[in-house]
């Protein structure tokens, strides 16, 4: 498997460089360049075609990509309004507008970077590769933590500087101690150990379309051990829901889905009580785990929650407070502990809440129509809905540069919906 042109080698290199990126602390800076170089580079390509430019070569962006695009540009807008009704100095807003860039500019622009020809196959092999490194770069991680060398920070990149944000972007670590649990958890390229979680169920995802069977045991078992080294809860809890839901979602216009699901709801309905209780029981139980995580997270987002409402309900406050009261351990309000969605309130307003939703929602339904038809579109929605899960833990927007293989993957699906279309257009024009 080699990249066939300069899209591909640009894809190719970056992914499987990503551990060398991750030494320097550069994967928040040169993610967003790759990005938008290969948006200048479609936007060329765009500009040079013409009506006798040949059909495979012929550059057609979907509606779904459009509507991204439009709903980061309403973002953008949120962003600015919401930075002037606070009066902030020139300074803070455009950190604000170069934030932006880099974090949810990528929702619009890499499902774009996907209409130029990049293989979905080479992507997979590509993440099967990185995988097979995680799982030579895990024992180096557990060995240092039984040679007791230290937890902190090893070192922080001068990137820091440039980019912004916490110094954990741009952080050295070679393994973590839980606060509750003394626990050993591995974040390898990540910044944290939740974040590695997300990234490798977005990973498994992917390498479960390689066509090479070796390739593709080694990506999905170093997918599944990253995800254990993690030690993630929401990780371990939503992977089941999520192969189920693929499965259910895509095969839900069948006959013998309803059947099993009549079946399924007459005894759920007799077992309701004990289900519930089962249910609040392991709840109580993953909440205890790491019960100061727990608390702190439930104090940041009705903070968070109180604040938009009474504050800036419509366009948000415009970036996070940086430092919040003891009640949530001084983490910032409005950031990645409240979750994406209390986030986009706090920081975007109303408007910046539904100019996400908006095109979250509609990838979904696009793909759920799509998932019977195309393997392709099937990885799409079970990558939408890891993203949808973790929706209500991470902050999406702050790490898009870390899952950014996704984000094109999806826009690999959501390109079906232009070749769909022209074959549609073009099958009577042949016909008559």
């Amino acid at each position: 498997m080699k990249p066939l042109n300069f899209e591909e080698k640009l894809v190719w290199y970056t992914i499987i460089g990503t551990y060398g990126l991750y030494i320097f602390g550069a994967q928040p800076i040169a993610i967003p360049v790759v990005a938008w170089i290969l948006v200048g580079y479609l936007s060329k390509k765009l500009w040079q075609q013409s009506k006798g430019t040949p059909e495979t070569q012929q550059i057609i962006i979907p509606f779904t990509a459009w509507l991204w695009i439009i709903s980061m540009c309403i973002i953008l807008v949120a962003i600015v309004i919401g930075n002037l009704n606070f009066n902030v100095d020139n300074i803070r807003l455009m950190k604000s507008v170069f934030k932006w860039t880099r974090e949810h500019a990528l929702w619009g622009l890499l499902p774009l970077v996907a209409c130029l020809n990049i293989r979905p196959k080479l992507l997979s092999r590509a993440v099967c590769i990185l995988c097979a490194q995680s799982l030579v770069v895990i024992p180096f991680c557990y060995l240092a933590y039984l040679l007791r060398l230290p937890t902190s920070t090893l070192y922080v990149s001068p990137f820091a500087k440039i980019g912004g944000n916490s110094p954990d972007l741009y952080s050295l670590v070679l393994y973590f101690l839980d606060y509750d649990s003394n626990q050993v958890r591995l974040a390898l390229f990540a910044p944290w150990a939740p974040n590695l979680a997300l990234i490798s169920l977005i990973y498994f995802f992917i390498a479960r379309q390689e066509t090479n069977i070796k390739w593709r045991r080694i990506g999905m078992i170093g997918a599944l051990a990253m995800v254990l080294v993690s030690v993630s809860r929401a990780a371990i809890l939503s992977f089941p829901v999520i192969l189920l839901l693929t499965w259910l979602l895509t095969n839900f216009t069948r006959p013998g889905i309803y059947f099993a699901t009549g079946i399924g709801s007459f005894f759920l309905s007799i077992f309701s009580t004990q289900i519930t209780n089962f249910v609040n029981d392991f709840t109580e139980q993953v909440h205890s785990a790491r019960a100061t995580s727990s608390e702190a997270r439930m104090n940041l987002v009705k903070l968070s929650l109180n604040k938009w409402w009474n504050e800036a309900p419509i366009w948000g406050h415009g970036y996070t407070e940086p430092i919040g009261p003891a009640i949530v351990y001084f983490l910032p309000i409005g950031t990645s502990g409240c979750g994406t969605w209390v986030n986009l309130l706090y920081t975007k307003g109303l408007v910046g809440f539904i100019a996400f939703a908006v095109p979250f929602l509609w990838s979904l339904v696009y793909l759920v129509t799509q998932a019977h038809r195309s393997a392709i579109a099937r990885t799409g929605l079970s990558i939408i809905l890891v993203f949808f899960f973790f929706s209500f833990t991470e902050e999406l927007d702050l790490l898009a540069y870390l899952y950014w293989p996704g984000l094109l993957m999806l826009g690999l699906a959501l390109r079906a919906e232009t070749q769909l279309t022209f074959v549609s257009l073009r099958k009577p024009l042949l016909e008559g």
